[in-house]
């Protein structure tokens, strides 16, 4: 895998986020609005130790995966996992959503193989993808805001808070935030600036979900809870145009950012399967065959892979590189202690 900048760290998770907002079919309010801030907060109190551990210079995810393969295989796991999310949530667009392809099955087989392809390339491609795909984002959300802004009534706004309700909405934003897990495997791909650019990804996605949210409620008001998905609804009811409707630009970057999250998932699975089994052939192909069938599974038993995907957040992204950062500080303390260092000078 080739080595990424954090600007291109930031542009990928930005570009995976974006993917959940769109997908989203929970109604926005006041409540969610301030439980996903409160995830933000969470979330940025979570990736402390990783943060951490990377700031160490001599640290290699590669070297140190905690339990070794099976750590690995709870990594590929996850990855499978959200990959069979994002075809899931292809699936639910193009049933409520006007599509350019009949089958949804057909849609879902065009696009992994092209995500296969695309994974072929490796990392640098799909990063270089993501750039396009955040100035893209902005001009979308621009085009949305110049239509939202003339017909945005601030009496659909009921700043009516709860606070179980805000906790409810905190943890389930967070069981999707699945972008902490690739942060923390990206992250050994950058040489330096990862602090920053993590920062930078957390306000930018504080911003974008804010953003949405406040468009969707005071354009849709009351329709937002008839609306299968508020995003979409909310792109319907802002037209900036008077002849032509901007719906197909929305269309076109919910497709991009779809391609660009199964790529990411394919490329990271398929790097844990190298470092599990070198001799492995076709890794790539091999995830998104995993990824397509769990999502066919999901989708005909009506599974809710939330609480599941929450469960691997906690895991691989918090309670795993805070035992590791454990483990590093406790064996340095034990080095200085027994003068690991004068030991191997006296050793050359």
């Amino acid at each position: 895998m080739n080595k990424i900048s954090s600007r291109q760290l930031f542009t990928l998770l930005i570009g995976v986020r974006m993917f959940s907002i769109i997908c989203s079919v929970q109604p926005s309010d006041a409540q969610q609005m301030a439980g996903a801030a409160l995830s933000v907060v969470l979330q940025i109190l979570a990736v402390l130790p990783m943060t951490a551990l990377y700031r160490q210079e001599d640290f290699s995810l590669k070297k140190e995966m905690l339990m070794g393969n099976f750590g690995r295989i709870l990594y590929i796991l996850f990855f499978i996992v959200w990959g069979a999310v994002s075809f899931s949530n292809l699936w639910g667009v193009t049933k409520s959503v006007y599509f350019p392809i009949d089958s949804s099955i057909t849609g879902s087989v065009i696009l992994a193989a092209v995500c296969v392809y695309t994974a072929s390339l490796g990392i640098k491609s799909v990063s270089r993808y993501s750039a396009v795909m955040f100035g893209l984002i902005v001009f979308s959300l621009f085009i949305m805001f110049t239509g939202a802004y003339p017909k945005a009534q601030l009496a659909n706004f009921a700043p009516i808070v709860n606070f179980s309700a805000v906790l409810k909405n905190a943890l389930r934003d967070f069981s999707m935030s699945g972008e902490l897990v690739m942060m923390f495997v990206l992250m050994e791909f950058i040489p330096s600036d990862r602090t920053e650019s993590v920062m930078h990804f957390f306000t930018g996605k504080l911003i974008l979900t804010e953003f949405v949210a406040a468009i969707e409620i005071t354009v849709l008001g009351k329709i937002m809870n008839i609306s299968d998905y508020p995003f979409f609804s909310a792109g319907a009811f802002s037209q900036p145009f008077s002849i032509q409707r901007a719906d197909s630009l929305y269309m076109i970057i919910f497709t991009m950012l779809c391609v660009m999250t199964v790529t990411l998932q394919i490329i990271l699975s398929a790097y844990m399967i190298k470092e599990l089994l070198p001799d492995m052939k076709y890794s790539c192909l091999l995830s998104a065959a995993l990824m397509l069938g769990l999502s066919s599974a999901v989708n005909i038993l009506g599974l809710d892979l939330v609480p599941l995907t929450g469960i691997l957040i906690l895991l691989l992204a918090v309670i795993i590189p805070i035992i590791m950062y454990i483990k590093r500080r406790f064996a340095k303390g034990e080095c200085k202690k027994n003068n690991c260092g004068t030991a191997a000078s006296a050793d050359a």
